[in-house]
């Protein structure tokens, strides 16, 4: 069992942005021709999921307990199943998931202190796509800390606002890559965060960078885009930034190595 209720009253449910109408619409439509692992509808770039797995087998503890917030459908959820791990999921729209009966899963506003919705802490958290959609980043990864026994590590993601093609966009448009105002509608996309905020925030919550990386080619999108695929090569040969780093999406691996 890995939820649990209190007999102690709740504070009134506070006023919060959370924008899921897409993955509520979503829920009862057809796959048709979108993404999706063995029926299971996957709500991110095509090929994350795959390469993220592979930080899983590499940064999780073998046959760990491992929870997958904001789990969609639970296409990942089922990879991680697939290759061992002992998987729980979670996610605020319930009638998106696919697995229950055969995957733990909670329901939880991942704005809130969903920390308390669980009894036993996990050897590893998979957050992915999950923090652009949330006010609060820090209180997230605070949340994300208590539910880790010590040495555990989670894999976080999100749109990489630093890539060359999402620096050209916000200078010549005024809104990075993914941010445009049909993203914060249709993909709930409320909280650009940069790399170097995005640290400090690991750091602040008491967790510990250990990997960092990026996914993803941004300059697939320009192709019918000349004027920002020309500034974007531009900024990318003049910028000091590590090359390493310019890819679509963002990727970290964290850990918690206190001892509380």
């Amino acid at each position: 069992m890995i939820s649990r209720t209190s007999t102690e009253p709740r504070p009134p449910k506070e006023e919060r942005t959370i924008l899921v109408e897409k993955y509520e619409r979503l829920a009862s439509a057809p796959l048709e021709d979108s993404c999706h692992y063995k029926g299971l509808r996957i709500h991110a770039v095509e090929g994350l999921h795959e390469y993220l797995l592979e930080k899983a087998k590499k940064h999780f503890q073998k046959n760990g307990f491992i929870l997958d917030l904001a789990c969609g459908t639970g296409a990942f959820s089922l990879r991680l199943r697939e290759v061992g791990f002992d998987v729980a999921a979670c996610d605020v729209v319930t009638n998106n998931f696919r697995l229950h009966g055969s995957v733990s899963f909670v329901k939880a506003d991942l704005n809130g202190c969903f920390s308390d919705l669980f009894e036993k802490p996990f050897d590893g958290i998979v957050a992915c796509e999950i923090i652009e959609h949330l006010e609060n980043p820090r209180s997230f990864l605070r949340e994300c800390k208590k539910l880790l026994r010590p040495g555990g590590a989670m894999i976080l993601t999100t749109p990489n606002i630093d890539n060359p093609v999402s620096k050209a966009s916000f200078l010549r448009n005024g809104t990075y890559m993914w941010y445009l105002d049909a993203d914060y509608v249709n993909e709930g996309h409320i909280m650009p965060i940069s790399q170097w905020l995005l640290k400090k925030c690991i750091s602040e919550s008491g967790l510990q960078l250990t990997w960092l990386g990026t996914y993803g080619d941004p300059f697939v999108y320009t192709r019918n885009w000349w004027k920002i695929r020309l500034f974007a090569r531009f900024i990318q040969l003049f910028s000091k930034a590590d090359k390493n780093l310019d890819g679509e999406i963002l990727v970290m691996v964290v850990r918690r190595n206190d001892a509380d």
